[in-house]
């Protein structure tokens, strides 16, 4: 299916908030420019096939918890635009502040906090080769705030 495309220039701020505050994303706004052609509307301005683009707003000692995606691929490649985290990808944890390129395959376990206290922001690009999917949501343990039965996210091992 051809898409009408025009392209956008858009400032974070106005970019839809999609996939706001839940379980395994603590004081997290997720802020999407570009989103699956197949992910449920009302994230970004357009649609991608295969790549989503958002903007991470994490407040101070925020975190996206420890978690991993299972098949399909899908691998991350983040930004650090503001502000200090402390990012772990597999058994590599470092802490890192602004323009820091970080890499994340699919399957390998990953997270970031917030140290700062300011507003830290990470753009984040995700790649899948099967566009319309993007795999589970495996949390290493409960994600703080709550029963996540039902969801497109589950606990390691259960």
């Amino acid at each position: 299916m051809e898409q009408d495309r025009k392209g956008f220039i858009l400032p974070y701020e106005e970019a839809p908030i999609v996939n706001g505050p839940k379980e395994g994303n603590t004081n997290v706004e997720f802020h999407a420019f570009l989103r699956r052609a197949t992910d449920p509307s009302g994230g970004g301005k357009e649609h991608s096939m295969h790549t989503r683009l958002d903007v991470y707003v994490i407040q101070p000692g925020g975190s996206v918890e420890e978690h991993y995606h299972e098949p399909p691929i899908i691998d991350h490649i983040s930004y650090v635009i503001a502000g200090r985290v402390r990012v772990t990808v597999g058994d590599t944890e470092k802490i890192v502040g602004a323009n820091t390129l970080i890499y994340c395959p699919s399957n390998v376990k990953h997270s970031v906090t917030n140290i700062s206290k300011t507003i830290a922001k990470i753009m984040t690009i995700d790649t899948s080769n099967e566009g319309e999917k993007s795999g589970i949501l495996v949390y290493s343990k409960m994600p703080t705030g709550g029963d996540i039965e039902g969801k497109t996210w589950k606990v390691a091992n259960k």
